[in-house]
């Protein structure tokens, strides 16, 4: 069996949608963001059936892909910046409220992102909701 054959997502793709510069090669930043990269590139692959055949064969859009593959690094960037923790303070009472990193994964993929690249349903209707039904006359 072959690897990947598309590149979903680079550091490039990423630092344009943010308006930002490439950071340099061979810097930290750059090695991160790579890694961010190849991390979405392998959830994608993990939860959504055929996507390199299905962009060779032209029934998924390279563009949808890489737009959500870049709004997974980006909110992977976030949780980096960020932190996983959250702390708060409310005012005038004093209180602080302080919450433990969450167990989860650095780079996530959610339902709708998911579900915006899985294959259309060939039994759904127009709407969506549903295909051909059977009603007896008898």
């Amino acid at each position: 069996m072959t690897g990947p054959v598309h590149t979903l997502v680079s550091a490039s793709d990423v630092c344009t949608v943010l308006a930002r510069e490439v950071p340099d090669a061979g810097s930290v930043l750059r090695a991160q963001l790579d890694e961010l990269c190849v991390q979405a590139a392998a959830e994608i692959r993990h939860r959504v059936p055929a996507v390199d055949a299905r962009l060779t064969a032209g029934s998924l859009s390279a563009v949808r892909v890489r737009g959500i593959a870049c709004d997974m690094v980006i909110a992977a960037l976030e949780n980096v910046e960020l932190g996983f923790r959250s702390t708060g303070e409310s005012y005038p009472e004093l209180g602080t409220t302080q919450v433990a990193a969450a167990n989860r994964m650095l780079v996530e993929m959610t339902d709708s992102q998911r579900a915006a690249l899985m294959p259309p349903d060939p039994l759904a209707g127009a709407d969506g909701r549903g295909g051909m039904f059977f009603v007896p006359l008898s």
